[in-house]
C-alpha cells in the first residue's frame, strides 16, 4: 500500500458518507413521523454509520506510511 490509496481510501469513505447522508436523513425524518419509537431505533444506527464514514479513520498501515515522512 502506498500514500496514494491511502489517501484515495480516506477520500472514498467520505464521499460515501457524503452521499448517503441526505438519504439518511429523509429516511430518519419518514420513519419519525410514521412510526416514532421505531423510526428512531432505526434510524439512529444509520445516523452513527454515516458519521462514522465522514469521520474515516486512517488504517493502520496508512498510520504507519505517514508517519514515516522522511
Amino acid at each position: 500500500m502506498n500514500k496514494t490509496s491511502c489517501t484515495y481510501e480516506k477520500v472514498t469513505l467520505r464521499t460515501l458518507g457524503f452521499v448517503l447522508l441526505p438519504f439518511v436523513l429523509f429516511f430518519a425524518a419518514v420513519a419519525g413521523i410514521v412510526v416514532p419509537v421505531f423510526g428512531v431505533i432505526f434510524a439512529l444506527p444509520l445516523l452513527l454509520l454515516i458519521g462514522l464514514f465522514i469521520a474515516a479513520p486512517r488504517s493502520k498501515t496508512c498510520k504507519l506510511l505517514f508517519s514515516n515522512t522522511d
